[in-house]
Parts: structure tokens; sequence; C-alpha cells
């Protein structure tokens, strides 16, 4: 930063230096590399005479630069309303390069828009692209004379942002503020405001110390007017150029070429020290040639908004409109004249107006006559390409087919097909319609004659001619008879006569002892000292108990058709129907869902923990015994370990400790499903169900499910599944009723406390296994009084029932021998 404001400083002094001192062969002083871009105001309150002094003002630094590709390089850039590139970092190795295209500026003459300028200096002028070299000083002066027309502070923060160090430096109607918003900082080093242009150089001399040391002009009170130029233990006053020195040899006075007569300006000439520039008067502009004037060509500016021609007129212009054409009255845009608005077309049709003139026009499918204004309807039957089968007729746009009498027109509207007068649906014909020449009659089928109406038709009957000689029944059919027998018969070979089915020889009866075949069926019969079953076909024992190797481990009771085994009071019988013992659900496949929601909490997770661990307990857990699967669920569903993964209680109890809190949201819906269709699953462990192993759910919940439950848990239930719910604080009652199974009081536990679900499993336990909590059971001996009577009641209501079975029977098998009989 130092480097370069010592640069900008050193060019400015060199500027300063170099008006009023000849030409060296060398710089007087060097640098080190800096990219340097002149931004300069084109807009057109800088007047011709000072844009020249600041094309004078760049022109006279750069020949004080050490200029070229590896020292110092320049660009310049000059803006109004727009930017205009005049030449990059890259463009020039040499000076009078420079100088050349620096006098070849056009001023842009339109607004002040420095903040578009200083946004393009960043982006292109100071880019690889145009030149701009890394870890070289960049280095932009600003030139302006007025307040710019769009915002500066943000790009020139962002420009500075990049590395760019700003100068600038502000004449006459400048604005104070917008160049230090513009300037880096410090502002006194970075910001200068002067009265006119030709006073921007006197600010080089502050900066002459930081380059080529300390001489008498800076140390003395020289009292020069405009320039002190030190000479080694002296100096002499300069004056800046267009001045001369007056005889106190300090003062300087301003040489006045315009009031001398010295100039050739065609209006106005404009004096400044020692040089003028010209200018016109109002509503003209100065040539080229900087000297002459031609009347403003307002028409050139573009925005005149003539729709054809312009025509520029002193201090203003005016709109033509083209041969054919009238001016509009907005004097700007033209409409063509409508020569059919006269009313002397005679046209009988349409009129069409055209450049400067008018024709007729007919509607479509007319075409025009001979005197050009009368039309005739084209008749498209004349051009011998209608193809039509019987008549052509012309109509507007094209033709039409016609066909003859008693013909219509067919789909592809040219030929001709009679028509079918049947295949208007009102014949009656029963059979067939025949459609003739503008008529139709009816016909039937083959083997059908034709009734009086005309219309209906009858099936020829056969067997009314006698001759059918069947035993049973005569059948006529379509051209024929055929005979049939009557019900629980079938027909002999000569297809006439009738034998009775014997079912029973089908060999399909399935009868356990004899088959008795009847009409229409049979039934079967079974030996003596056995009785028929009900489904009329299977024959069992009157006592089964006596006659099977029943197992049964107490007591087997004969029922019809059928026993069973029966246990002790205060027993249960087991899963094989046989054994006896003391709890039937020590073998289940049992799936706890626990709900490891937000608003469960973690000291609340580990009495949850507690609890199944508690309930395990009561268990007895083997491969072949109880096996134990364990889901937790959130917002989600987690299976801790499935029904196959431990074989003990102790395996499973250490696994559920182990057990992480999930947090978050309260799924039970997706749990559920996720229950139904994985944890009783052959995959995670579950047996098969022929095996008959009870499965069993049991959901845990603290709060209301955030999804639909009622789908899911009713296919649980469905699928086999006994759910217990058990809710605990803001549980839901209608949820958990919704997931129980019946009966609602052994499936359904509710706590308002976590601290109190120890005594819900105490109370699972009961309904689990009942008997485990009703301490020692006692065994009745069989051979007590009570037993014996018991086992009494019991032989007697089942000797009961088998006589009531009997004697039904035995009636129905009368029943049976008598209709029989009757048949035969």
């Amino acid at each position: 930063m130092i480097r370069a404001l010592v640069y900008v400083g050193v060019l400015i002094a060199i500027m300063a230096a170099t008006e009023g001192r000849p030409k060296s062969a060398e710089p007087k002083c060097k640098s080190g590399p800096v990219d340097l871009v002149f931004i300069i105001d084109g807009s057109r309150s800088v007047r011709p005479h000072e844009f020249e002094t600041m094309r004078k003002f760049m022109i006279d630094i750069i020949h004080e630069l050490d200029i070229g590709l590896e020292a110092t390089r320049v660009g310049v850039v000059q803006y109004s309303s727009q930017v205009q590139n005049v030449f990059s970092l890259k463009a020039f190795s040499k000076p009078e390069q420079m100088v050349k295209a620096i006098n070849e500026i056009i001023p842009l003459a339109q607004g002040t828009m420095t903040g578009l300028a200083i946004r393009y200096a960043m982006n292109v002028a100071f880019s690889a692209e145009e030149g701009a070299r890394p870890n070289v000083p960049h280095v932009a002066v600003i030139v302006t004379d007025g307040r710019p027309q769009d915002r500066v502070a943000e790009v020139a923060a962002a420009a500075r942002e990049s590395g760019i160090e700003i100068y600038a430096v502000g004449v006459a109607r400048a604005d104070m503020t917008s160049l230090r918003a513009m300037a880096s900082p410090p502002f006194e080093d970075h910001v200068f405001l002067v009265e006119r242009f030709d006073l921007i150089h006197q600010f080089g001399l502050q900066f002459q110390d930081k380059l080529c040391g300390m001489d008498l002009c800076l140390e003395s009170d020289h009292g020069c007017q405009h320039i002190c130029e030190s000479s080694p233990g002296s100096y002499h006053c300069l004056c800046l150029p267009g001045y001369t020195l007056n005889e106190d040899g300090k003062t300087c006075t301003p040489i006045d070429l315009c009031a001398e007569g010295k100039h050739d300006c065609d209006q106005i000439c404009i004096a400044s020290p020692g040089s003028f520039t010209c200018d016109c008067n109002t509503r003209y502009t100065l040539n080229d040639d900087k000297r002459t004037c031609t009347m403003i060509d307002y028409c050139s500016f573009g925005n005149d908004s003539c729709e054809h021609q312009c025509v520029s007129v002193l201090s203003g212009f005016k709109c033509h409109c083209n041969e054919g054409y009238s001016l509009n009255d907005d004097l700007k845009t033209c409409t063509m004249i409508d020569y059919c608005s006269f009313g002397n077309d005679s046209c009988e049709h349409e009129c069409v107006s055209v450049l400067q003139s008018f024709y007729c026009r007919c509607h479509e499918g007319y075409t025009l006559n001979e005197d050009e204004t009368t039309c005739t309807m084209i008749d498209y039957c004349s051009f011998g390409n209608d193809s039509c089968e019987h008549e052509c007729v012309s109509v507007l746009n094209g033709f039409n087919c016609r066909c003859k009498d008693g013909y219509s027109l067919n789909a592809d509207m040219k030929t001709c097909t009679m028509i079918d007068y049947c295949s208007f649906g009102n014949d009656g014909c029963e059979h067939e319609c025949v459609s003739v020449l503008k008529g139709f009659h009816c016909a039937c089928n083959d083997g059908y004659s034709l009734n009086d109406d005309k219309k209906t038709c009858t099936m020829i009957d056969y067997c009314s001619f006698g001759n059918d000689s069947c035993e049973h029944e005569c059948v006529s059919v379509l051209k024929g008879f055929h005979c049939r027998c009557k019900d629980g018969y079938t027909i002999n070979d000569d297809k006439k006569t009738c034998t009775m089915i014997d079912y029973c020889s089908f060999g399909n009866h399935s009868c356990d002892h004899h088959c008795v075949s009847v009409l229409n069926g049979f039934y079967c019969r079974c030996n003596e000292g056995y009785t028929l079953q009900e489904n009329g076909k299977t024959c069992q024992s009157d006592n089964l108990c006596n006659t099977v190797e029943h197992g049964c481990e107490y007591q087997c009771v004969s029922t019809p058709g059928s026993y069973h085994c029966i246990c002790p009071e205060g027993h249960v019988l087991q899963d094989d129907g046989k054994s006896c013992g003391t709890c039937r659900s020590s073998n289940i496949d049992l799936v706890l869902l626990i709900d490891g929601s937000k608003s469960v909490r973690p000291q609340n997770f580990e009495l949850v923990k507690q609890f199944v661990n508690q309930v395990v307990d009561q268990l007895d857990v083997s491969p072949k015994g109880t096996r134990v699967g364990l889901v937790q669920y959130s917002s989600r569903v987690r299976t801790e370990f499935p029904l196959s993964m431990y074989q003990t209680k102790e395996e499973i109890k250490k696994a559920v400790m182990n057990v992480e809190y999930m947090e978050k949201g309260t799924m039970t819906g997706l749990a559920l499903k996720h229950m139904v269709e994985n944890s009783f699953s052959e995959a995670d462990g579950a047996r098969p169900a022929e095996k008959n192993i009870p499965r069993v759910g049991l959901v845990f919940t603290d709060g209301r499910s955030q999804d639909d439950i009622q789908e899911w848990a009713k296919k649980a239930k469905e699928a086999g599944i006994t759910m217990y719910a058990v809710g605990v604080g803001k549980a839901v009652e209608d949820e958990l009723r919704e997931i129980a199974s019946e009966p609602m009081e052994k499936h359904f536990f509710y706590t308002a406390d976590f601290t109190a679900i120890s005594q819900i499993a105490e109370n699972l336990k009961l309904n689990v296994c009942a008997a485990e909590s009703q301490g020692e059971i006692e065994v009745k001996d069989p051979c007590a009084c009570e037993s014996l009577v018991e086992f009494q009641q019991v032989t007697m209501s089942t000797l009961d029932q088998l006589n009531q079975k009997l004697s039904a029977m035995t009636k129905r098998l009368e029943v049976l021998e008598s209709q029989l009989l009757t048949r035969k």
C-alpha cells in the first residue's frame, strides 16, 4: 500500500514538475513495477478544453514513467453513461503507443456512472486476461468533475478489498463525500479536490520528498506562485504552462490567446492560460477539427421514435411518412392510406387496400370474374375429379356426392351401397332379416319353421312324430331328438332303455364299513358295535378309550366318535393334549415392543428395561421353551434382538440392560407393522405355525401414537398373535384397548407412574401363567371319595351323551332303509 501511495504521489509530482521544466532523457526517479489504470470522466459536463487538459495530464505522467512489460504497465478507461476500454495494461509497451491512443480518445459526452467504471476496472481492467500481474501494486487514478449518478461506496469497497489502491481526483463540481467513498485511506493522501482542471498538477509537489529526497524548495519559504525548482544550494521559480513569469520572478500571469485574436474558432473561443479551446452556440456541435460548428442532427440521437423518416430542424426534429402513408395524430407513427374507405371500389365481396391502390377479393369458394369486381361460386364438379359413383353436387368450397333412391352414401363419401333395411333394427325378425330393394323379409334358421306372423320361428318337434321308442322321455333337439332317463337312472347302450345308477360301484363313497345304493345316491352302514359318525361315512367304536392307545396322563374321557384327556383340579392340560402341568403358557414366542420416545426420559427408560427383565424372569427361556425378542420404537423402529438370538434368561437380561435410548417421536402403528411383518417371521426365529407355539406381543407405551394403530393392531390379532397393552402416564386408553386382545381385563394394563410398572409385571404374570402365583398346588388323590364321585359324574354324563347320539343315528338308519324299500 505504501509503495503504491508513493508511486502515485511520484506520478503527480512528476507531472507538476515537468509542466515547467525541460524534458530530460531519463526519468528523474524510478520505482518498482506497478500496474496503473487511469479512470477518466468523459461525461457531457467536462468541456472540450477541460478534457484536453486531462489528456495532457495523462501524457505528461506517462513521459516520466519507466514504461515496459517488466516495469510499469498503463491502461486507460473512459466512462460516462457507459464504459470504454481505451487500452488495456497489456496493450502497449512503449510510451509513444500510449500517447497516440490517448490523443485519439473521443469524449463519450453522456452521464456520470462512476460506480459502473470502478466495477469494470475491478472485474476487467485489473484481470489477468487484460494484463494485470500478481504480486504487483494495482493503482487506479479516478479523475471526475461531478457527482456520480450511481452508487459508488459498495463497489469501491469491493475494489479496495480486491487489492486495488484508489486515488480520487475531483475538479470543480466534484462531490467530496463521493470522493472519500471511492478513495483508499488515509484520505489526506488519496483524495484531491481543485477548482479547475489546470490546477490538478500542483498536488504532485508534496510527493517529491518521497521519491528524490529533500531540497530548498521544500525547506524554505521560496514564495514561488506556481513552481519552485531546486538546484544544488539554490532554487528558482517557474510558471505552469500557459503562464508567463512576472518581473518579480515569483508571480505568474496567464496568457490569453483569445483576447489577442490568436485563434481560428468558428463561433466561440474559450481562453485558458497559454491556450484556448473552441465551442459552439446553442443547438450546434463542434466538429472533429475542434474549430468549426455544425447544426445538431437531433435525428442521429436515435430517440426520435419516427416510424418512417426523421427530418432534423433547428432546435429539434419532425417525422415524415413514406409515399402512400399518412402521419398519425402522435406525429410519429404512420398508417397506410385505406383506398377502400373512399367508397368507390365497386367490389361485390371484399375490397383489399394495398400501397397506393386497392383490389377486389372474393369470399372463399368463389372466383373473381373478368370485370375484377364481381364473383361467381366455383363449380368443383366441373373439374372432373369428384369420383362420385352416382351424382356430383357442387357446394360452396367443394362438392358432395349423392346416391340414387334406395341407396346410401358410404364412409368414403363417394361410393353407394343399397340400403340395408334390416340394419334399422325394427324388422322384428326372430332369426334372420333379409334385405331387398326398398324393403326386407324374415327367414328362420335350419331346423326351424316360420310362424304365421311371418316374423317368429318355432323349432321342429321331432318327438311329436311318434317314432322315438324312448323308455322314459323323448327330448326334441335341433334337427332331431334323443332319449333321456329320469333322475337316478342312466341310459343304456341302445340309447333308449334306462337302468338305476349304482352309486356304490363308483368306488368313491368312502364308507368305513358298508355302502348301500339307493335311488339318486347311497348311504353308509356300520358293523355291529360301531356307531356311524356325523359325516355319515366313518364308524367309531362305542368306547374309544377302551380300544385305542389314548396316552392320557390322568384320565381319558370317551365322547361320541372321539375322546379327550382331562387333568385333576389345579392342573392344566398341556399343548400335547395328554400331559398335565401347572402352567400351559410355559412355551411361547414373546416379542416386546417398548416405547423409546422423547417423553419417556432416560431415567424412566431404565425402569422400562427393569420391567422387561421382570417379565423375562417369569418365563421358561430355552431353545425349545419360550423365546423372547425385543423391539424399540420412536420415530423409527429398531430390532434390539430377534427371537432367535438368545437362549437363556441371563443373556436376554444382559442384552436388555445394554439397550440404548432412542428418543424422538411415538410411531406405535409403525412398530406394530414391523412386529407383524418381521418379528414373528421364521427368519427372525419364530417357530412355524404348525407347531402351535403361542405367539404373544406386548406393547409398552407412555403416550398417544403419532400414526394410525388400528390397521396393524387388527392385523396382529388376525395373525393369531395374543396382544398385551401396557400404558403409563399419558398413554391413551382407547389406543391401548385397540391393541389388546380379548378378554380386555386380562390383556390391558395402565398406571399413571413409571415407578408402579413393577406391579404391572406381577399382574402380567398372573395372566400369562395363572397358577404360578397361587402358591403350592394341591394335587388330589384319585382314590379319594370326592375324586371318585367327580369321576362317576363325568362318566355318567359322557354315557348319557353317547346314548342320545346312538338313538339319533338309529332313527336315521331306519328312515333310510324305509326309503330304499319304498323305491324298490
